[in-house]
């Protein structure tokens, strides 16, 4: 997973809940240090979820997504809107639109 405009830090990972071989030894949840590495791409292995963390001081429209193309075709990815209300503010609309 991918997130445009900022760096954030994975805080936990662990399995979804679902097993693929019920005969595998249960993955543990992995929790990290109060301070993580900072990144912008992790990978999900399957079957799993990861929690981010992330300064939302970035105003603007964010996409967050998958690098498998497959992936991205299906829908894994979404947008952050991020301060809106300061977006509507710097937002100039060139007057040639209006004439």
């Amino acid at each position: 997973m991918h997130l445009h405009g900022h760096d954030f830090q994975v805080t936990e990972y662990g399995p979804s809940g679902t097993q693929v071989d019920s005969n595998a030894p249960p993955i543990p949840v992995r929790k990290f240090s109060e301070w993580p590495m900072r990144r912008d791409t992790f990978v999900v292995p399957a079957f799993h979820y990861t929690k981010v963390r992330f300064h939302a001081d970035n105003p603007g429209v964010w996409m967050f997504h998958c690098h498998m193309d497959v992936h991205f075709a299906m829908g894994l990815a979404l947008t952050f809107v991020e301060a809106p209300d300061v977006l509507q503010k710097q937002q100039i609309i060139p007057q040639g639109l209006f004439d």
